[in-house]
Formats: structure tokens, sequence, C-alpha cells
């Protein structure tokens, strides 16, 4: 039988994959992150009225004990589905896992039974369910459906790192000695921020706070009208640290032009006030919770670009890491993420890739030693 191996970032703003079958070509898969529990008949309805064919990630749905859920570009455009930012990443992951191996299953004709390797990324917060996790989606890859159609697989690998793990397993030079130094590991994203602090080679703490980027982007929506948060949150990272008006015109292009100027003044204002608290929020907790005597502070998500000089003074004191070699990495085997500014929300999940299947390999070594032994015996 195949095997896939797979790991799984399920952010708030982008539901996040690498993977590859048994010859070694890595491959990204990116979905919508929203995820709508919509009744069976809805969903058979749609297959036989849709017009056209899209790739199986974009059309998503899966059947797990009598329960269909839509997932990513399907849930948010034909059922209207929001993020769901107050859930835990954890509640969200399994059906997001079933939808992504299922898309890969049907581009790449992978047949039932297939082994799976997975790697999941969750919050510190949540890094204490990944047993639970472990089970949940073991037992429901064994028997769901992906758009009506029976699928089982066998999870034969399962690996979990809270976020940032996959940056502290990749991100650095190599030959640096993590059990000589102490280091931050600052993971800023869209729905939670996260430090780890590793002391000679062991963590000796994690947090997670609900404080990320979407705190600033429904600040703004507060003080503005009319405007959809998946679009806002697109504008404000295009108009930049200067709050480009221009790109803000965006916003505000469907209005009169009378009107159209006063608009474009009261959400750049709303953007540079709300900028201004949240990182007030954001640079408090910061200094709580990473120590001033770190060797390095290695820092990562799509957020921390954003605030890269404020972060850059935050942390003078210490040895900053913007995982550059990694990225490095990551574009020239994928240029279109950088083509769509992708590769600072990407590093995390990309060094977990590695990591996990550096992991099946010496787990396969293992019981093929355990095997000649045993043969050996006899």
């Amino acid at each position: 039988m195949s095997l896939l191996r797979l790991v799984v970032d399920p952010g708030g703003s982008l539901l996040k994959g690498f993977y590859t079958l048994e010859r070694f070509e890595p491959e990204l898969i990116l979905m919508e992150p929203e995820v709508a529990t919509v009744p069976l008949e809805i969903l058979e309805n749609y297959e036989l009225t849709k017009i056209g064919s899209s790739n199986p990630e974009n059309s998503a749905w899966i059947e797990y004990q009598d329960k269909c859920q839509a997932v990513g570009f399907l849930a948010r455009k034909r059922f209207h589905a929001d993020l769901q930012l107050q859930k835990r990443k954890f509640e969200l992951a399994l059906p997001k896992v079933l939808a992504m191996i299922g898309a890969i299953a049907d581009k790449h004709d992978l047949e039932n039974g297939s082994s799976i390797h997975l790697g999941i990324l969750l919050p510190w917060g949540e890094y204490q369910d990944r047993i639970l996790f472990q089970e949940l989606v073991t037992t429901a890859l064994s028997k769901y459906k992906f758009k009506g159609r029976s699928k089982a697989f066998s999870l034969e690998l399962f690996l979990c790192l809270p976020e940032g793990g996959g940056i502290l397993t990749r991100g650095r030079a190599p030959g640096s000695d993590l059990k000589e130094k102490s280091f931050a590991v600052v993971m800023l994203g869209y729905r939670d921020i996260s430090i780890l602090l590793i002391e000679r080679g062991e963590m000796s703490k994690g947090k997670t706070e609900p404080l990320g980027f979407s705190k600033m982007v429904e600040s703004v929506k507060r003080q503005t009208s009319g405007l959809d948060l998946d679009r806002l949150t697109g504008v404000i990272c295009k108009a930049g640290k200067s709050s480009s008006g221009k790109a803000l015109e965006e916003l505000a292009s469907e209005l009169d032009p009378v009107y159209r100027e006063h608009e474009v003044s009261k959400i750049r204002k709303a953007v540079i006030n709300s900028r201004q608290e949240y990182w007030m929020m954001l640079s408090n907790w910061l200094k709580l919770q990473v120590p001033r005597d770190v060797d390095e502070v290695i820092i990562s998500g799509g957020t921390a670009h954003y605030f890269q000089s404020q972060l850059n003074n935050l942390f003078s004191f210490s040895n900053l890491n913007w995982c550059e070699i990694l990225e490095t990495q990551l574009m020239n085997s994928f240029p279109q993420a950088a083509s769509k500014s992708l590769n600072y929300r990407l590093t995390d999940v990309y060094g977990l890739f590695f990591f996990l299947c550096a992991k099946g390999i010496r787990q396969n070594n293992s019981e093929v030693a355990s095997h000649k032994s045993e043969v050996g015996s006899y």
C-alpha cells in the first residue's frame, strides 16, 4: 500500500499543509480555514447541481459519525461560514485534517488502506490535548466519507508539536547547539500568539494567548462600517506599515466618489489607531513572557513581519533569528509561496514537515533492524 506523509497547520486565517507520497516530492496544499456543519441533503444537492469542476480541496466536504461538514472554500463561499475564532483549534482540526487528506487522496488516486504519517501544530494551550486528538483522528481516518465516497486509511505515525516547534527543529543554523544555550521561540499568528522557552535543550515554559492579528482587524472593523473581516485583513497587510491610502481605497471602491475620500480617511485613521493599541497589548505581553537573559529569540509568523521593526527594537537585548535560512529554502522550493507573501506564514509547518519525514525514516529503519534481528534469531 502507498504512504502519505502530511503536516498540517490548522491556522485561523489559512489551513496550510505540506505533503509527499512514496517518492519524496514535497507539495504545498492550502485551504480556507472555515468549517460549516451542513445537512447531507444540501451537500448532495450541491453535487448534483454544480456546474463545472474544481480541485477537490476547493469543493471539500466530509461525512463522519452522521455529521456532515463543508471545509475550506466551499464552506466560505457557498455556506458563508465564519472563522469560529472563539473555538479552540483542536475542535476544528479533525474535519480540516480529514478534508485535506481526502482532497490529496482524490488528486493522487491514493487507495484506501494506505498508510498515513501525520504531523500537526497546535497552540501550546492545546498541546496537552494531543493524545486525545491522536485517538480521534486515528479512529476517524479508518472510516469516513469525502464528498460522498468512502475513505479508509491507517495512521502509522503521529507527531504533534506546539506552535513554534517546527521552526525550532529547522529554523536554526546547522551545528547550533540547543543544549548549551537558552532560546525563546515567538510565534505571532492570526488567532494566537505563542511563546516557547528552551533552556539547555529542554522546554521550560510554554504559553499561548488569543492575541493574534485578528484582534487588530476586529478593532478596525468596530471603528468602521460594512467591512468584511477577511477582505479587511488582506487590505491592511497590503497597505503595510504606512497604512497606504492607495491600498485602502480598495475597501471604498464601490462607494460614490463624493464619499470615497472621507471613507478612506476614516478607515486609515482606524487602522493607525488600532495598530498602536494592538502593538501596546502585544509588546506588554511579550515583555512579561520573554526573559532578558535569553541567548536567542527566534521569531516567526505573518504578524511578526508586520511588526518587524518594532520587534527588532523590543528584543534588541538578544540575538534575533528571523528564520531566514528556512524561508530561503521554502521560497526556492515553492516560489508561489513567495509570490503570495506566504513564506513568513509557512516556515513553522515547513520545518515540521522535514522533522516528520526524518522521524518516519528513523522509525522505518528501526523496524527493519528489528525484523532482521528476529529473523536472525531463528
